[in-house]
Formats: structure tokens, sequence, C-alpha cells
């Protein structure tokens, strides 16, 4: 259950996911997270592997960084604009950045002090 589980109607939001060169994805989201618009923005690292060009039985790992911003849909397009450039992701191999609408969603906080002794008393 989410302290906030009242927010995330009657705003129009989306999501901006972009996948970026290892080591980028902080500096990225601290560029955002003071935007106008911004509800919550999270950082991640993934890994995973590729075998685009290699010998059977052989894999090469690859690191990314992964910025996953939700944002009031009238301020999306900038912020996609945001993160398409200082990401250079218009460069060949630098990464991808995709948005979509979602119903509802809410900033990320985490529970007040307290809170689960007020929830004990109700």
């Amino acid at each position: 259950m989410s302290v906030l589980g009242h927010i995330g109607y009657g705003v129009e939001k989306k999501l901006v996911t972009a996948i970026v060169m290892s080591g980028h994805g902080l500096a990225l989201m601290n560029r955002v997270e003071d935007h106008a618009g911004v509800l919550s923005v999270t950082h991640h690292h993934a890994r995973g592997t590729d075998r685009r060009g290699q010998r059977p039985g052989t894999l090469v790992w690859i690191e990314r960084d992964v910025i996953t911003v939700l944002v009031e849909a009238a301020h999306a397009d900038a912020v996609f604009r945001l993160l398409f450039e200082a990401g250079h992701l218009d460069l060949p191999h630098q990464g991808v950045i995709l948005m979509e609408a979602v119903s509802r969603g809410h900033p990320m906080m985490p529970f007040p002090e307290g809170f689960e002794a007020d929830q004990a008393q109700t």
C-alpha cells in the first residue's frame, strides 16, 4: 500500500525511458530531475549479453544505464528532447529512448516516519 494512493488521477502523464551508455545515466537523471512537469525520475544499471558478430558459444557482456521519468504529458516532449540531446542519442550506438502514455502513476516516495504506527491505531 502506498501513502500516495490518492495521487495519480486527473493528470495526464507519460513515461519516458532512456537506455544509454554505462556511466551516463546519473548525469542525465540529475539533468531532468528539476525540469518542469517531472513527477518522478529513477536511474538503474542494467547488464546483458550480446551475440552479434561473435563466434558460436561465446557471449559478450554489455552494460547500460536506464533512466525512467514520469512526467506530466504537457512537458513530456521537452523532457524527451532534453534526454535525447544530452544523451547524444542522435549518434549511432549511443542508446535508445522511448515514450509512452500511462494511465496512473505517482512519485515514488518513502513512507513517513510513524506511518506504520498510525495505521496500526486505525
